[in-house]
């Protein structure tokens, strides 16, 4: 599955492979261990979005600079 959607990832895969922009290299692989059928209100659902978001954050700054 290929997305830019953090929560769509995290709902159906059993990890998320994070890449840095040009040239596209893996920046981080992280797994997904939440038990099926997820919920998107689980505390550690929303932890792993926050997780992505602050690395995709961290990466949009290196970036700009």
């Amino acid at each position: 599955l290929v997305t830019h959607d953090i929560d769509e990832a995290i709902y159906m895969s059993d990890r998320i492979v994070i890449m840095t922009q040009r040239p596209g290299r893996i920046e981080r692989t992280i797994p997904i261990a939440l038990d099926r059928p997820r919920d998107r209100s689980d505390p550690e659902f929303l932890r792993l979005r926050g997780e992505i978001l602050e690395l995709l954050h961290f990466a949009g700054n290196a970036v700009a600079r």
